[in-house]
């Protein structure tokens, strides 16, 4: 019996996968990366204004000739508001209600941008909306203000997007490494909780603290960034726990593939195809970068709505963590 056992164990470590299942799994793996491509490509290749919020005062009728000007131009490239002075325009771009603002008075215009809110969006702004104003006021000359500019250290304000790419990949595998080795659902909460404080808290240092892509109190973009990691993480265990290797594929899809590909980071979600840039906003990945853009850059204006889309995918994945998964074990009986 013992002879037997000893023979079957080298037997079972020498067995290897036959050419049907490497072709499987390898064919997976292309079928993923061609997705991942299309996904990336196709988001950034199609990036394009769609009803991308601007505003526009002064006199009555050059701020509405301007406005028609401008939704005429591009059609559904802008949603433009009439607003009364110069004041609320300037309130409108650091309230992050627009993403830019003209003001027009006594043969000017003054061009107010937000470059922190969008580098990609205000560098588009900056060259169409001058060559807008000039086709329909040729003889107002024209002043480009950034009212919210990219840190110093951080002038093209890139910092956000390439935190965002491994936070995202490393919360993903926290993740599905707690969702499966995790015994019980204690050992999986305090996983979570551990690093989502820890990822938060390396994080804004390395991104705020040592690069200088991030301004304003530092608990607060703290916080931002572990509410973020623990979105993902969270909802990845609670999946991974459910449905083991399925779990973990349909968050790849989910928060990566389409989530990171559509959410806008590198530019803007109103530059993603539609509908999709927008629904990306309700994904972890887009609603990381706009509440993490709006608490650092414009005192937290415009962060409620995203940093409710962050609780609740803590919530959804905390439940599904904490589900128990499996058959209770019966205790072990002493038999005489």
């Amino acid at each position: 019996m013992t002879g037997a056992s000893q023979t079957a164990a080298p037997s079972r470590r020498a067995r290897r996968w036959g050419p049907a299942a490497v072709v499987l799994v390898v064919g997976a793996i292309v079928a993923a990366q061609f997705l991942l491509v299309l996904m990336f490509a196709w988001s950034s290749s199609r990036a394009a204004p769609h009803d991308l919020p601007l505003a526009v005062s002064g006199p009555a009728t050059a701020a509405q000739g301007l406005a028609r000007g401008l939704e005429g131009s591009q059609p559904g490239a802008f949603t433009v508001t009439v607003l009364p002075d110069r004041a609320a325009a300037r309130d409108a771009v650091r309230d992050r209600q627009v993403y830019a603002a003209v003001s027009l008075s006594h043969g000017a215009a003054t061009v107010y941008i937000a470059s922190a809110s969008s580098p990609a969006v205000a560098q588009v702004l900056t060259q169409a909306l001058p060559t807008a104003i000039s086709h329909v006021l040729p003889d107002d000359a024209v002043v480009v203000t950034d009212l919210v500019p990219n840190p110093v250290d951080d002038p093209k304000g890139t910092a956000i997007a390439s935190t965002l790419i491994p936070l995202t990949m490393t919360s993903i595998a926290a993740g599905a490494v707690i969702g499966l080795l995790a015994r019980d659902r204690r050992t999986r909460l305090t996983g979570l909780v551990a690093y989502s404080i820890l990822a938060g808290v390396l994080a804004s240092v390395a991104l705020q603290a040592m690069l200088g892509g991030l301004i304003g109190p530092w608990l607060s973009n703290e916080l931002v960034i572990t509410l973020g990691a623990a979105a993902i993480a969270a909802t990845t265990c609670g999946l991974t726990a459910t449905a083991k290797i399925a779990g973990i594929l349909v968050t790849l899809l989910v928060v990566w593939f389409f989530g990171f590909a559509f959410s806008g980071v590198t530019s803007a979600w109103q530059l993603m195809p539609t509908p999709w840039g927008h629904l990306a906003q309700y994904l972890p990945v887009g609603a990381t970068n706009t509440s993490l853009r709006s608490v650092a850059f414009f005192g937290g204006a415009g962060a409620s709505g995203s940093l409710a889309v962050l609780g609740a995918w803590v919530l959804f994945g905390i439940a599904l963590a904490l589900l128990r998964h499996g058959p209770r074990q019966a205790s072990s009986v002493a038999v005489a």
